[in-house]
């Protein structure tokens, strides 16, 4: 029976051990035949296929002289880049390519220890690193590890036995309510009105306005459905569907924001009719000049003029989505339903991202309360507390 390019194959020495060989991936990228033996036919055969099996997940078939830079790149390819985002993809692949590569790459796998860990960390916060980033290169490495050791090329995941302070909170900047209306005004008759409109009246994220079609958007029944982000990876721009089942999602459109894509739609025909271009259901409702996606870091440009045109103070692109949120909450929408237009994972998530607006809640549901109850004129001051 003839068998296929890097099957391998299992056969009886003349010592009477049994051998398996096959080809598989060395720690620098190439292939070379591998053997494994055992005392029966079965025990080479197993060998011979967990052998096979690492091999076809990428990974080197000797660990002992194994790189850390070399595991890092596999695990990169094989492993995270069809589980990440595109962005999160690109921010993991600086993180190895400029800190963990040049500090720990030439070293061996197995032989990483705690120490090296602890002490690259507290070399990147002699750099200047924040705290968050520092955190965030502890989590890549930890994570890598932890594949390793499912893998069997490392004995423990010393990563995890190093402790990395918690980075302190950093507070979201929301625009005010006035705020928010001087910029929609501001941006009135501009050409990418709709886009800001929906940032500050849906939350969506970035991408998620940039990838969105005309076919995702029903303005006569007043919704649209956010089923793809536009982002730029690996030196392209890419629509990737979301990550998480709660990113996907249906969202009411306010008022506003019907008329704002009203008025975005006929321009966007005549723009498009102008360049020869037809717009349909698969045409995306936010292009460029040329008619093409946009490029999203001129988004965050654009959105840098507009507050400068406002006379606004500094904020992120993506204050907007936390304006909306807050904007909501201290409005009395309830967190839930808050959490749901966000696409959050979780309601932990929308609580602890919007805390500050919590307090203000609470005031408002003791005075709710009161009215309730009928105590709405009660003064502390008439008690004597013991």
């Amino acid at each position: 029976m003839s068998r296929s390019n890097g099957e391998g194959s299992v056969y009886r020495r003349q010592d009477g051990r049994w051998t398996g060989a096959a080809y598989v991936l060395t720690p620098e990228g190439t292939r070379k035949r591998k053997a494994v033996y055992g005392k029966t036919r079965k025990e080479a055969y197993d060998k011979l296929a967990a052998l096979q099996e690492k091999s076809r997940a990428g990974i080197a078939a000797t660990p002992g002289r194994l790189t850390v830079k070399a595991f890092l790149e596999t695990w990169m390819r094989d492993v995270q880049e069809a589980r990440l985002s595109p962005a999160t993809f690109q921010t993991y692949e600086g993180y190895i390519r400029n800190h963990l590569v040049p500090v720990l790459g030439a070293k061996r796998l197995g032989q990483l220890t705690a120490a090296d860990v602890r002490a690259f960390l507290a070399l990147k916060a002699r750099e200047g690193k924040s705290p968050a980033t520092v955190k965030q290169m502890h989590a890549i490495l930890r994570s890598a590890l932890q594949h390793a050791m499912r893998e069997d090329l490392v004995p423990r995941n010393v990563a995890k036995l190093v402790v990395v302070p918690t980075p302190p909170k950093q507070d979201v900047e929301p625009l005010t309510p006035d705020e928010a209306r001087t910029l929609l005004r501001t941006a009135q008759g501009t050409s990418w009105e709709a886009l800001w409109t929906l940032y500050v009246g849906l939350g969506l994220r970035r991408g998620e306005a940039l990838g969105l079609r005309w076919g995702d958007i029903d303005l006569d029944n007043g919704y649209l459905n956010v089923v793809q982000s536009l982002q730029r990876s690996r030196g392209e721009l890419r629509l990737k569907s979301p990550k998480t089942d709660t990113s996907r999602r249906r969202v009411v459109l306010p008022g506003f924001c019907i008329d704002a894509l009203i008025r975005h739609r006929t321009s966007e025909r005549e723009k498009l009719a102008s360049l020869g271009l037809p717009i349909d259901q698969a045409t995306l409702a936010f292009t460029s000049q040329a008619g093409t996606a946009i490029e999203p870091r001129n988004v965050n440009r654009a959105f840098e003029a507009l507050l400068k045109k406002a006379k606004l103070r500094r904020v992120k692109l993506h204050d907007l989505r936390h304006t909306c949120a807050s904007l909501l909450l201290a409005e009395g929408v309830a967190p839930r339903v808050v959490m749901e237009l966000l696409g959050h994972s979780a309601i932990a998530v929308t609580m602890n991202t919007y805390s500050h607006v919590i307090p203000a809640l609470q005031d408002e549901s003791a005075k709710r309360m009161d009215a309730l109850f009928g105590a709405e004129n009660t003064n502390l001051r008439d008690y004597e507390f013991r």
